[in-house]
Order: structure tokens, then C-alpha cells, then sequence
């Protein structure tokens, strides 16, 4: 059974997708710039947490009004969200699962870059990579993946909506490394976050409510950083 879904307003959709072109190619450069410039000295984990609580209460902020509707609506359907959370874990890692058995396949020894290197630095700062990973970073993409891409989209085209996305999410999680390690590995880490990508944007599709994709990012994550340990 599919719900009503709870969509941003017009005005949070269009200062949403700004702020993510805006935090995709210059947050980073910009909060790099000022350490450097003030010579604050941070370790990658303090710069990460730092990028990703701006990025945590300008989200917020944008989607302010659409967020406090969504966790109003949640409360009352709250079994249906926790359902959809649990089927979608299970279908993203068995999805999952398959993809890293036929990438491997393709390419032994392959390995994720993004995740090993939030592997080094959980090892180095474990809470503060469990903060960002948990809280902060599910509401932050979700609300401007699936809040301000999905939902501006779905308007037009549910298809559409499904595949730039995805596409747009996935893209986040490699665009870091280009340059930094051969094409054919990134574009491998690339189909790895599809799964993902495809797993969160229905469960907010089908629930109609954003709360859904956040709680089970959250869970996604929560393994991951369980399983650097």
C-alpha cells in the first residue's frame, strides 16, 4: 500500500538543490580554506565533523517547515515507517551483497575508497565519525537527496526522480577522489551506492514520508560503523 507523500514547498525545493550544488563542489574548499588560513591544525576527523554539522544546520534550517510536517506526520504512521525500514535494510544489503560479488568478480582486490577512508578515521576518532555518520549525515542527505532532488522531480516524472537521485547520490560519495585514484575504481565505488540510492528513495516513495529514508540511512550507517570496529 502506498501513502500520500510529503513533499518540500516550492521555496525549499529551489534553496535546496542551490545549497547542494553549493556543498558538492565549494563547502569543502571553503572549510579547508579557512583552517588552513587561521592555522587551526584539525585532523581530517575534526574537519569532517565540522563540514558535516554546517551542513546539518543549514539543511535544517532550509527545510525547516517541511521537516517539522514530516515528523508530525510520521508519529501517525509510525509501524508502517518502522516496517518499510526494516524490509528496506534487508532488501538494500542483499541488493548489496550481489553488486560487491560481481564487482569483486571483475576486479579482485577491489575496495571501496570512501569507505576505507571513513574506516581510517573512525579508527583514529570512533565517536565523532559515529556522530556525523548516525545523526548527522542521514537527515542532512536525505533531505537534499531525496527532499530537494526526489521530491522536486517526482512532480514531473517518478522515474525521473528515481534516476537523477540516485545518480546525484552516488556521485557525492566519489566525486571527492577524482583524480586522486583510476577512473575504473571510482566508477566501480559508483555502482556500489545505487543500491542505496534506489533503497532510500523508495522507501520514501512508497511511505510518503521523508522520515523513512532517514531512519534507515541511519541504520545502513550504524552497521557500517559497527563493522569498522
Amino acid at each position: 500500500m502506498k501513502y500520500p507523500i510529503l513533499l518540500p514547498t516550492q521555496k525549499e525545493l529551489r534553496n535546496g538543490r542551490r545549497y547542494l550544488a553549493f556543498e558538492t563542489v565549494f563547502l569543502g574548499y571553503f572549510l579547508r580554506l579557512f583552517v588552513s588560513l587561521f592555522e587551526l591544525g584539525w585532523d581530517s576527523a575534526r574537519l569532517n565533523l565540522t563540514f558535516f554539522c554546517l551542513n546539518f544546520a543549514v539543511t535544517v534550517f532550509l527545510f525547516r517547515v517541511f521537516l517539522k510536517k514530516a515528523v508530525c506526520a510520521a508519529v501517525k504512521r509510525v509501524l508502517i515507517i518502522l516496517a518499510a525500514v526494516v524490509v528496506g535494510f534487508f532488501v538494500y544489503y542483499g541488493v548489496t551483497t550481489l553488486v560487491g560479488m560481481a564487482i569483486v568478480s571483475i576486479e579482485p582486490g577491489f575496495f571501496n575508497v570512501n569507505n576505507r577512508n571513513l574506516s581510517s578515521i573512525s579508527q583514529q576518532h570512533y565517536w565523532l565519525t559515529t556522530v556525523c555518520a548516525i545523526f548527522l549525515v542521514p537527515v542532512t542527505e536525505e533531505l537534499l537527496h531525496r527532499g530537494a532532488v526526489f521530491g522536486g522531480l517526482r512532480r514531473t516524472s517518478r522515474v525521473l526522480a528515481y534516476v537523477v537521485s540516485t545518480a546525484i547520490f552516488a556521485m557525492v560519495h566519489i566525486s571527492t577522489y577524482i583524480g586522486h585514484y583510476e577512473p575504473r575504481i571510482l566508477a566501480l565505488c559508483y555502482l556500489q551506492y545505487i543500491p542505496a540510492g534506489l533503497c532510500l528513495a523508495a522507501s520514501y516513495d512508497l511511505t510518503g514520508s521523508i522520515v523513512t529514508p532517514m531512519l534507515l540511512h541511519a541504520v545502513i550507517n550504524t552497521v557500517g560503523i559497527l563493522a569498522t570496529r
